[in-house]
C-alpha cells in the first residue's frame, strides 16, 4: 500500500498542475516545473526564478516556469528520477549528484584537484567532461543545459592559526563521512573526526574538534566565526550547480527554443555567480570587523604540498571504483 504524506500530495499537485496548459486568447502557454532542494531565498533558488523570468521573456510568454524550492518535490535523487521519467522538467542543484549516474563526476570531489574557478571551467569544458554529459543524456535521459553555476569554494576554519599541511598534523578536524573527503584529509595528516554539520559549532566550542572545512558562505550562517577565529583560504574544492532537463523534452524543442533555453540558463548562471561574489565579499568583511577573524592564503608552495598529500589517496579511490583510472591525471592536465 502506498503511504500518503503531505509532501507526496504537494508533489503530485505541483506536477499535475504544471502539466496543464494555460489557455489564452492568442497563444497557449506551456508550464514547466523546475525543482531545487535549496530554500526559496537562497541564491540558487533566486537564480532558478531568474531563469524562469528570462525564458518567459525570450519566448514571449510561450513558456512559464514554476520553481518549486526547498526539496518540496523530494530529495535530489528523487528529483533526478522524476526528470528521467518526464514527470518533472528541470532540476537545478549540486553537480555532485551526477556521480550517481556517471561515476567519473566523482573526481570533482577530490580536494586540491581544481585550481580556481578558471581551472574548474577548463575541466568542465574539456573533451572528457563532454563525454560525461553525453553519457548522462544517452544512457540516462538527462540533458545538461549548463554545469558551471560555480559555487563558493570550500575553505579551512580553525581555532588555531593554520598555513600548511604541517600545521594540521594530528589536529582534530571535522570531516564528512564521505570516503573521498575522509581519506583525502587523512592523507593531509589531520585526525579526521566525524561530527554532524549541525553539531559542529558546539564541537568547536567544546574542543571536540579544532577545525573543519566547508563552503565559505556557510561560515556565518553556522556561527563558526564565534568559535573559530582563523580561516585559511585554501579554496581546496570548487564545485557547481547544474541545470538539467528531461532529455526527450529537450530534443523535442525547436532549434530556436533550444537557443532560448540555453540563453536563459546562461543569464541565470551569471546572476548566480554575481550573487555568490557579493555574498563572499560581504561575509569576509563581517567576519573581519564583527568577529575578529584572521584570514590567510596558502602560498603556491603550500598549496602544492596540500595537493601532493591528497594525491597519495587517489589510487585508493580508483581501486574502490569512485572514478576511472587516469581521470585524476586528466583533471590536473586540463588546467
Amino acid at each position: 500500500m502506498t503511504k500518503t504524506t503531505r509532501r507526496n500530495l504537494f508533489k503530485a499537485a505541483a506536477l499535475v498542475g504544471a502539466a496543464a496548459l494555460v489557455a489564452g486568447p492568442a497563444l497557449a502557454q506551456e508550464r514547466l516545473v523546475l525543482g531545487t532542494i535549496q530554500g526559496p531565498t537562497s541564491p540558487l533558488a533566486m537564480a532558478a526564478e531568474h531563469f524562469g523570468a528570462e525564458l518567459e521573456r525570450l519566448t514571449d510568454g510561450r513558456y512559464v516556469v514554476n520553481v518549486v524550492s526547498a526539496a518540496q518535490l523530494g530529495p535530489a535523487l528523487e528529483q533526478y528520477q522524476s526528470i528521467q521519467s518526464g514527470a518533472q522538467d528541470l532540476f537545478l542543484d549540486d553537480i555532485g549528484w551526477n556521480a550517481q549516474f556517471v561515476r567519473d563526476y566523482g573526481v570533482l570531489a577530490v580536494p586540491f584537484a581544481i585550481n580556481g574557478r578558471e581551472g574548474f571551467r577548463k575541466v568542465l569544458g574539456s573533451e572528457f567532461a563532454e563525454s560525461w554529459r553525453a553519457e548522462l543524456k544517452e544512457q540516462h535521459g538527462i540533458a545538461t543545459l549548463s554545469d558551471t553555476f560555480i559555487r563558493s569554494p570550500r575553505v579551512v576554519f580553525s581555532t588555531e592559526e593554520v598555513h600548511s599541511p604541517d600545521d594540521l598534523t594530528d589536529v582534530k578536524f571535522r570531516v564528512p563521512e564521505i570516503d573521498v573527503y575522509f581519506n583525502s584529509w587523512q592523507a593531509i595528516g589531520v585526525n579526521p573526526t566525524p561530527v554532524p554539520w549541525g553539531e559542529l559549532y558546539l564541537a568547536l566550542r567544546q574542543g571536540v574538534v579544532n577545525g573543519g572545512e566547508g563552503p565559505f558562505t556557510t561560515l556565518i550562517p553556522s556561527k563558526f566565526p564565534e568559535v573559530a577565529k582563523n580561516v585559511l583560504l585554501t579554496n581546496h574544492l570548487y564545485s557547481s550547480n547544474t541545470m538539467i532537463m528531461n532529455g526527450a523534452k529537450y530534443d523535442a524543442l525547436s532549434d530556436e527554443d533550444k537557443a532560448f533555453f540555453v540563453q536563459a540558463t546562461d543569464s541565470a548562471e551569471q546572476f548566480f555567480i554575481e550573487q555568490i561574489a557579493k555574498l563572499e565579499g560581504e561575509h569576509q568583511g563581517v567576519m573581519e570587523t564583527e568577529y575578529g577573524v584572521t584570514f590567510a592564503t596558502p602560498t603556491g608552495e603550500q598549496r602544492v604540498a596540500f595537493a601532493a598529500k591528497v594525491s597519495e589517496a587517489v589510487p585508493g579511490f580508483v581501486e574502490s571504483g569512485l572514478f576511472s583510472d587516469g581521470i585524476y591525471e586528466q583533471i590536473i592536465a586540463a588546467q
